[in-house]
């Protein structure tokens, strides 16, 4: 039992933090997250990116490769953030990085009718650069 209790606060530790790092390439914002976007993680999530929009940034990666799993308010913030770069800043984002499940939940919420899932980070930055 104690060992089920150790594996359990282990999950929910791991599923609890969340981190973001940004990098420039070129005029593009890599945007690689690491561990669960649900609505802790995407309340840090929408703050960076909004930061970055503010200064002008319009071009954007969002590599979840270390995101394996993203709730229904992290799909929300995901869809948010997109709509603010793309709609409202004439801007441009790509994907990458998903895996089957993630894929999947931004297929059934529309996500990726916004933008386009790409197999790399270097793909989809090529991708996005041709938007500049």
């Amino acid at each position: 039992m104690l060992d089920s209790l150790a594996g359990a606060y282990l999950l929910f530790k791991i599923m609890a933090d969340f981190n973001i790092e940004i990098v420039q390439s070129g005029k593009v914002l890599v945007v690689r997250t690491e561990g669960y976007l649900d609505d802790s993680g995407g309340k840090v999530f929408k703050e960076k990116c909004s930061a970055m929009i503010d200064k002008g940034n319009n071009l954007f990666v969002f590599n979840l490769e270390k995101t394996p799993v993203i709730n229904s308010t992290g799909l929300s913030t995901l869809l948010d953030v997109m709509v603010q770069i793309i709609d409202y800043n004439d801007g441009a984002v790509a994907i990458t990085g998903l895996s089957k499940l993630t894929q999947t939940a931004l297929q059934m919420t529309g996500v990726l009718t916004l933008c386009d899932a790409f197999p790399t980070e270097v793909e989809a930055i090529g991708a996005v650069s041709e938007n500049a």
